[in-house]
């Protein structure tokens, strides 16, 4: 059920960019990186066999969330900021601290954050 959600919001947020509608890139840029997150917990429980209690339980929504975001906008101390912030979990802040700098590698290896095509469009 979370594999359908995340492709609609993930064919959702494809189409809204090239179409001249302020649709946003914040909010499903979290509600991508949350799904894929709840994607990674839920292997790690029903594949791997690991119980819940033992992996932290829904951490892996918030840090799947701010690395989904790290990446297409290069957004690093604020967005952990901002994370820390919304959950008021001190406890999460090193592994999403941990999860942007690692978005931030990979995507730097890839390809320009979202706002440099932005930018170098107009």
């Amino acid at each position: 059920m979370v594999i359908v959600f995340f492709a609609i919001w993930f064919i959702f947020f494809s189409i809204t960019p090239g179409v001249f509608v302020p649709s946003g890139l914040f909010l499903p840029g979290l509600i991508i990186g949350s799904a894929v997150g709840l994607l990674y917990m839920q292997f790690l429980v029903y594949a791997m066999g690991i119980s819940i209690d033992k992996i932290g339980g829904q951490s892996y929504v918030i840090i799947g969330a701010s690395a989904m975001l790290a990446s297409y906008t290069r957004m690093t101390y604020s967005l952990a900021v901002i994370m820390l912030e919304t959950t008021q979990s001190i406890n999460n802040f090193l592994p999403i601290t941990l999860g942007i700098a690692v978005s931030l590698v990979v995507s730097r290896i890839f390809n320009r954050g979202l706002y440099d095509y932005s930018m170098r469009a107009k």
